[in-house]
């Protein structure tokens, strides 16, 4: 059984906790003054980062960055059977969600598209009698709108960023704009939050039957390499 706290797949260093040990490690953000920073990542976006040393570099100094799914903790050999479990039912998406419910947390939404932010709000459904949204932003990268995104995101009293921007863009938006943002915390989640609370059609399972079986091949040349 791997008992590390800390996993690399992809060349990407992870922590390797349960969902009730990263509650806790984001509410102790919650109460802090300074931004810190909370990634989720998916295979996908390993995948796309995965030859990006900047990335690399940025990633390793965030407050938390959790493996969203149970194929990375696999691939780092993680057989605890509660942790697997958590990756799988997005326990502490789930957990987080419900935290900024009940303790009436004001949350910004940074999405790439209307598609996209739709599919955010929808899933924050579940909570919107708790959920307190100062607004939201569309952004891209390639747009050089991130100055005015940063003033906009100010110009609210918001306590937690909600990002589902696509990777690695969204890790950089905030590695390079942390120290500009007027707010305790970044919560970057990808298509997770999707994944949460989004049906689970066929088109979608066969897509992700072929990102797994891509990521798989992916993680055993890398594995390769470093024997």
């Amino acid at each position: 059984m791997c008992m590390k706290e800390r996993i690399n797949v992809l060349s990407t260093e992870m922590d390797c906790i349960t969902a009730k040990e990263a509650m806790l490690k984001a509410i102790a953000f919650l109460e802090r003054e300074s931004v810190d920073i909370i990634e989720v990542l998916s295979m996908s976006a390993l995948m796309r980062a995965r030859d990006e040393d900047e990335w690399i570099r940025s990633t390793s100094g965030f407050g938390l960055i959790l493996p969203g799914e149970t194929e990375i903790l696999e691939a780092a050999g993680e057989t605890d059977r509660i942790k697997l479990r958590e990756a799988e039912n997005q326990t502490f998406i789930k957990m987080f969600m419900k935290y900024l419910q009940k303790n009436r947390k004001r949350v910004f939404l940074l999405a790439e598209s209307e598609e996209k932010l739709n599919t955010v709000e929808n899933a924050m459904k579940y909570y919107d009698k708790g959920i307190f949204l100062t607004g939201h932003a569309l952004i891209k990268e390639g747009e050089n709108r991130e100055e005015d995104v940063v003033n906009e995101i100010n110009g609210t009293e918001t306590d937690c960023i909600l990002s589902v921007l696509t990777s690695p863009y969204q890790e950089k938006f905030i590695a390079e704009n942390q120290a500009l943002l007027n707010v305790k915390l970044w919560f970057g989640c990808g298509t997770l939050l999707e994944k949460s609370y989004g049906e689970r059609k066929l088109s979608k399972r066969l897509s992700r039957f072929l990102l797994k079986k891509r990521f798989h091949l992916l993680v055993g040349k890398q594995q390769k390499k470093s024997d």
